[in-house]
């Protein structure tokens, strides 16, 4: 979609240490300059916010939340993507430190069924190999499944039997490599292990602490509260596009809903070792364990980065 959030992060400071907000000239200029790249990028609408410490800094919308509409506001709620991970992420950590999951038990322990077509392979993947994205599973395979349009209840879990007949593309462990399909796994883990859905487990221990109150896992939902419409690129030109299905099966990995002032809320409880207006939702271990890289990034023999858990560093 080219509609879109941005959000700016500056270094984690303590309350007490928190430097003085930016000049207005100093957002003057951001301002101006994302203005400049929409255009340049043919970018229709987005929302920008700007954490600094513990406080929101800015929050601003550029462009249209809608065509022909007014720009979008810092409640107006886009699809985040792949931004979702950090939260399945978080999700997985928390159990971690409430003692309902170990990170380096198999998969197996908590989905008893799950299968690829090595079955030695099938009992080495664990929770940590899911989260590092070393599993071995294709991301080809997560890339395809975007195109799994089944909304029944259950698609998940179907859509993870199916990989009983996926031969992997590295042994598991030895390699990074970005699979949607690894943080779909990771959701059904925190289904079995809570007793909850992902949904309800998402809005009850992240979005709710957090004041997330415009933030959602339904499209419908976030629809009767103006839903950002979403674009395709044709020729490098945005095409509005409208009722697209989503896919539910990998809500766990890229299908949240948020808005600027909610994710500004999550940033500042990951940028202050998990507190956010005195609720802690993960230890400062846990918050340091989710954003350390561990994973090294490959691109054509060349490093460039690391993989935490649903961060890149």
């Amino acid at each position: 979609m080219a509609l879109s959030f941005r959000l700016l992060i500056r270094p984690s400071v303590k309350s007490s240490q928190a430097k003085p907000a930016p000049k207005s000239t100093s957002l003057e200029t951001i301002d101006a300059y994302i203005e400049e790249q929409m255009g340049h990028l043919h970018i229709p609408g987005l929302s920008l916010a700007i954490v600094e410490g513990d406080r929101i800094a800015h929050l601003r919308g550029f462009g249209r939340a809608h065509p022909n509409g007014a720009a979008p506001d810092h409640r107006t709620p886009f699809f985040i993507g792949s931004l979702t991970k950090s939260f399945t992420a978080l999700a997985v950590m928390q159990l971690v430190e409430a003692g309902k999951v170990d990170l380096d038990a198999p998969v197996q322990r908590y989905l008893p069924w799950f299968r690829v077509s090595d079955p030695q392979a099938s009992t080495q993947i664990t929770v940590r190999h899911l989260l590092y994205q070393t599993s071995g599973i294709p991301g080809s395979r997560g890339l395809a499944d975007l195109g799994n349009l089944d909304g029944r209840p259950g698609a998940t879990e179907r859509q993870v039997r199916a990989l009983a007949g996926v031969k992997l593309n590295h042994p598991v462990g030895s390699k990074f490599e970005y699979n949607n399909t690894n943080y779909n796994i990771l959701g059904l883990i925190i289904e079995s292990v809570s007793g909850e859905s992902y949904a309800a487990y998402i809005q009850k221990h992240i979005f709710s602490p957090l004041e997330m109150s415009h933030s959602y896992s339904s499209k419908a939902d976030a629809q009767q509260n103006g839903l950002a419409t979403g674009h395709r690129y044709w020729f490098g030109f945005p095409i509005p596009t409208t009722n697209l299905i989503t896919p539910l099966a990998s809500l766990p990995s890229g299908q949240l809903i948020s808005c600027a002032e909610d994710m500004a809320h999550y940033l500042i409880a990951n940028l202050n070792d998990g507190s956010y207006r005195g609720t802690q939702i993960l230890s400062a271990a846990g918050m340091a364990d989710l954003h350390r890289g561990v994973a090294e990034i490959r691109e054509m023999g060349l490093s460039i980065g690391h993989y935490g858990m649903g961060w890149w560093s």
